[in-house]
């Protein structure tokens, strides 16, 4: 058993009063935390689920269009920005021009379409992207059409003209050349149907202009005739008397409406 030397016991003795009750309130219970650290987030790990990538996510957390945390967590495994490769090399895509492994796996993964970059500016009349407007007004398609993602499909993109307008919806051009070449019986039908659609439209734009032109003329006779001959408060400015010769008649003539009227002359 250790002895204890008088020294220690009086140090002992003296620092016993110092010694703190936790039964008793800290004086620094009182001090309050400074304004900028009062705004935090407390957070319920009773409610949050480990979603494995280095996050905790919130169940109550806002999540696009409406989505569960489910259905975004199985949209997340959907999106791949490269698809891995096997070691086998004749597993892997390749182009259908180069018959290169390097190619864009968007196109592919939206299209189907495997192409590489360099091929895709190579041959842009077969792998360009087209907006829905130029389907509709080149290539004579229907939304119904455009909006079958199984015959045509698309990716979105916002809009550059402006953020608040919807969204562009690009299409595969030679995609939409062969649903467009079956749908009309080949490029010379496409064609024949462009060129009957703008002779249509030239005969409607030429029929209506006839028709208002005829319209005009008609209310234009109308109001000439009401001018000369309906007018209710017209009020006749007429001309110099003459003599009509052989005879004892005074004949005088209006400026505006050209009416005549014939007077007997006395004496």
């Amino acid at each position: 058993m250790p002895i204890i030397s008088e020294e220690q016991l009086s140090r002992i003795k003296s620092t016993s009063g110092t010694i703190r009750d936790a039964s008793k309130k800290r004086p620094y219970d009182d001090i309050k935390p400074s304004k900028k650290f009062t705004n935090y987030i407390e957070y319920d790990f009773s409610k949050m689920k480990d979603s494995k990538g280095g996050f905790i996510v919130d169940e109550e957390a806002d999540l696009p269009n409406g989505m569960t945390l489910e259905e975004w967590q199985k949209n997340q495994t959907k999106i791949v920005l490269d698809a891995p490769r096997s070691l086998n090399p004749d597993e892997n895509p390749k182009c259908f021009e180069c018959k290169s492994t390097e190619i864009d796996y968007e196109i592919f993964k939206v299209f189907g379409t495997r192409v590489c970059y360099p091929c895709k500016k190579k041959f842009p009349e077969k792998y360009s992207l087209l907006t829905k407007t130029e389907c509709r007004e080149d290539y004579l398609l229907t939304d119904p059409e455009l909006r079958d993602d199984e015959a045509l499909p698309h990716m979105e993109r916002p809009n550059p003209h402006k953020t608040s307008y919807n969204n562009m919806m690009l299409y595969m051009r030679y995609q939409v050349e062969e649903f467009a070449f079956k749908k009309w019986g080949g490029e010379s039908g496409l064609d024949d149907e462009y060129e009957r659609r703008i002779k249509l439209r030239k005969e409607k734009k030429n029929r209506k202009f006839s028709e208002k032109l005829r319209e005009m003329r008609k209310r234009t006779r109308t109001e000439l005739w009401n001018k000369r001959f309906d007018r209710v408060d017209h009020s006749h400015e007429w001309g110099p008397e003459e003599r009509i010769e052989g005879s004892n008649l005074m004949k005088r003539r209006c400026h505006e409406c050209g009416i005549e009227i014939e007077e007997i002359a006395f004496g």
